[in-house]
């Protein structure tokens, strides 16, 4: 059995990345005369040739290539296994890493984390922001999932997976003074005050289709991704309001507003994205084993 010194894969993989030992001897750190000396060691156990010289660069052969691959998986597992360690640190109680996009309801998040929690007693940790960043944390396996809203894409698309937990309906609120719209729904709503989500939220672009499609010309006054707000603003008065069933929920038990209609057609739908890992979280893997439809955890 041959033995590999993983050290050399790393200058390896430095040395394709960068393209010349020049380069990679600087991020790196290591003399080139060294780092040349590595190379050829790494070449002569694995009996192949690595690199061939094209107009002062350095270019993967086909096997390079391959072993570059490879070199890449071992880094990425390495990395995960250090940072599941670390942040683990051997405690037998779980950890689970989870981001929520702002427009996603709080609601829908605290059930989904209570249940898993109950079910494991793991350790939660419950981060918000935009798409951008939450998928770098997920990447760099600082996250373990993600709840988002829509289907979120990614440089790396083997790794990040994604699964849809629930589609609901999306119906129109608003205060009770904006009653007098429910006659003749949608069409009443022509030229009234609305207060729409941001455009990170896919509801707003199919929102906006809507209109076009029911040649529904609404007066735009405001947006926002915080759903909260955005049940203020209504509950104030300001404007119509679009949201599922259950978000709307509390402020319509409170009394704070009331349900104009149902937009046919509209539906906001819920994701968990998660990344492919070599170590399971038995947390995260319950989450992806459950049906949410049939549980009503958005109820």
């Amino acid at each position: 059995m041959k033995w590999l010194n993983f050290h050399h894969l790393l200058y390896f993989r430095e040395i394709a990345r960068q393209g010349s030992l020049s380069k990679a001897s600087k991020v790196l750190n290591v003399g080139q005369p060294a780092l040349s000396a590595q190379l050829k060691t790494l070449e002569s156990q694995l009996e192949i040739k690595l690199f061939e010289r094209k107009n002062r660069s350095l270019v993967l052969t086909e096997a390079g290539k391959v072993t570059l691959d490879y070199a890449n998986q071992i880094n990425d597992t390495g990395q995960e296994f250090t940072e599941v360690i670390h942040k683990r640190g051997f405690s037998k109680r779980i950890r689970l890493n989870a981001g929520a996009l702002n427009p996603i309801p709080k609601h829908l998040v605290s059930n989904v984390l209570d249940y898993v929690h109950r079910k494991t007693n793991c350790f939660l940790s419950i981060s918000e922001g935009n798409p951008d960043y939450l998928l770098r944390e997920l990447e760099s396996h600082n996250l373990d999932v993600i709840f988002s809203d829509h289907n979120l894409r990614s440089d790396n698309q083997g790794k990040i997976l994604s699964k849809k937990i629930l589609r609901m309906k999306v119906n129109a609120y608003a205060h009770l003074s904006y009653k007098n719209l429910k006659k003749k729904f949608p069409q009443s709503l022509r030229q009234i005050p609305c207060i729409l989500p941001s455009n990170l939220s896919q509801l707003r672009s199919d929102l906006e289709h809507y209109f076009h499609v029911q040649k529904i010309y609404v007066d735009r006054i405001g947006e926002t991704e915080d759903l909260m707000l955005q049940k203020i603003l209504g509950a104030k008065g300001d404007g119509i309001i679009f949201l599922p069933e259950f978000a709307a929920k509390d402020f319509v038990e409170e009394g704070k507003i009331i349900k104009i209609g149902e937009l046919k057609d509209v539906f906001v739908e819920y994701f968990l994205i998660y990344s492919k890992r070599l170590i399971d979280n038995p947390a995260l893997e319950l989450l992806l084993r459950q049906n949410f439809e049939k549980m009503k955890l958005g109820n």
